[in-house]
């Protein structure tokens, strides 16, 4: 009995490595350098620590051209959450781990492997502001696009006027 215990301790222990599905959390200080590039494999990440919290950044789905990432952050009462992001070799992504509309961390893709197991990418400490609407421009659109339609049924409504008063 002990013998058979021990054996599914022992394989319950090495059903990971036996799987193939280990998992590498890289430790990242962007207080030294705020550009890092990190080679990762599927189910691979980073971490690093930014307000004494700690953020996790890791490879989710590696496909021909992208690359969808998985975020851990934290909501306002502090409890985590769980994000997707995509990111390809043409658009970068830009996070906002806090949801207080400043962007904590760029990635950039800059290679995926042709085999798809292994993507490199570069990541950025940002403190940068949300670009935010410009309510002024979208409302002045909305009013010009009225007197537009406005003048065009006045206009249109009196050629309708002239045509059926010649008659």
């Amino acid at each position: 009995m002990k013998k058979l215990l021990i054996i599914i301790l022992i394989l319950a222990l090495l059903s990971p490595i036996i799987e193939g599905k280990l998992v590498n959390i890289t430790k990242a200080d962007f207080y030294i350098e705020s550009r890092q590039a990190y080679r990762l494999e599927q189910g691979d990440g980073i971490s690093f620590l930014k307000d004494n919290k700690e953020y996790v950044i890791s490879v989710d789905e590696i496909g021909k051209s992208s690359v969808r990432l998985k975020s851990f952050g934290y909501k306002e009462n502090g409890e985590k959450e769980t994000f997707y992001s995509f990111v390809n070799e043409l658009q970068s992504n830009k996070i906002d781990f806090e949801r207080d509309n400043i962007y904590d961390m760029r990635v950039d893709l800059l290679e995926i492997e042709d085999n798809r197991t292994k993507v490199d990418l570069l990541f950025e400490a940002l403190n940068e502001a949300k670009p935010q609407p410009n309510n002024e421009t979208n409302a002045n659109s909305k009013l010009k696009t009225g007197l537009i339609i406005s003048i065009s049924i006045v206009i249109l409504g009196l050629l309708i006027y002239l045509i059926l008063r010649k008659k």
